[in-house]
C-alpha cells in the first residue's frame, strides 16, 4: 500500500512507476489525459491521487521517473549479473540473454527514454545527464567485454566502441518486431541473439 508515501518517495516507488509504464504501453505516452492517467494509477496502486499530482505535476515528470527507474534497474541487473573472471564469450552470452529478457520487461520505459532524451537535452540538462550517464555506463560495460574478447583472441573486431554500439542497437531493434504471440519464446529468441552477436557481429569462430 503506497497511500502514505511522500511525493518524493513516489518518484522512485516501483508499483507506481510500473503501473504508469503499463498504461503508457497500452495507451501511448499521450493517449490519456494526465488527470485520467493519475486517477488510474491512484486506483490501481492504492495511492492518494493528490499526492500523486504533487509528485508528478506534469506528464514529463512522470515519464522521466518511469524512464529513470527502469533504466537504473536494467543497467544494474546487467552489471551485477556479469562475472568478470569468466571467458568473454560466456560473459557476452550472459549479457545478451539478460538484455533480451530484461529489456523486454522494461521495453516501454526504454523506448520512452529514447523519445525523452532530446527533450531533456533542450530543457533539462541535469535530467538528461542522469539518464544519458546510465546509457554510457552500459555501453562501456559492453565495450569492456568486447575488449576482453579481443584480448583473449575470441572476438575479431577492430573498433571496440563501434562493436559495442552495434550490439546495443541489435538489442534495441527487438521492440520493433518481436511479438510473444507468434510462438517464439524470449528464451529461444535470446539464443538466436547470442549466436548473432557472438559469431556474426563479433567474429568468434564456432
Amino acid at each position: 500500500m503506497t497511500a502514505d508515501l511522500s511525493p518524493h518517495a513516489l518518484r522512485t516507488t516501483a508499483p507506481v512507476l510500473e503501473c504508469a509504464a503499463r498504461l503508457f504501453d497500452e495507451h501511448g505516452s499521450r493517449g490519456m489525459p494526465m488527470s485520467v492517467l493519475t486517477q488510474r494509477i491512484a486506483i490501481e496502486t492504492d495511492t492518494d491521487a493528490a499526492v500523486l499530482r504533487r509528485a508528478f505535476p506534469t506528464r514529463l515528470d512522470l515519464i522521466h521517473s518511469v524512464v529513470l527507474h527502469a533504466t537504473r534497474e536494467h543497467v544494474r541487473e546487467r552489471l551485477t549479473a556479469d562475472d568478470p573472471g569468466a571467458p568473454a564469450t560466456e560473459r557476452m552470452a550472459g549479457l545478451v540473454r539478460g538484455h533480451i529478457i530484461g529489456g523486454w520487461r522494461h521495453r516501454t520505459a526504454l523506448a520512452l527514454g529514447r523519445e525523452l532524451l532530446p527533450t531533456l537535452r533542450a530543457i533539462d540538462p541535469a535530467r538528461h545527464r542522469e539518464i544519458a550517464g546510465l546509457y554510457r555506463t552500459l555501453r562501456e560495460h559492453v565495450r569492456e567485454i568486447v575488449i576482453a574478447g579481443v584480448t583473449e583472441g575470441r572476438f575479431v573486431v577492430t573498433d571496440t566502441g563501434g562493436a559495442a554500439d552495434k550490439v546495443l542497437e541489435t538489442f534495441d531493434s527487438l521492440v520493433h518486431w518481436y511479438d510473444p504471440g507468434d510462438g517464439l519464446s524470449l528464451r529461444d529468441l535470446s539464443e538466436v541473439y547470442v549466436d548473432l552477436v557472438i559469431h556474426h557481429q563479433l567474429g568468434c569462430p564456432r
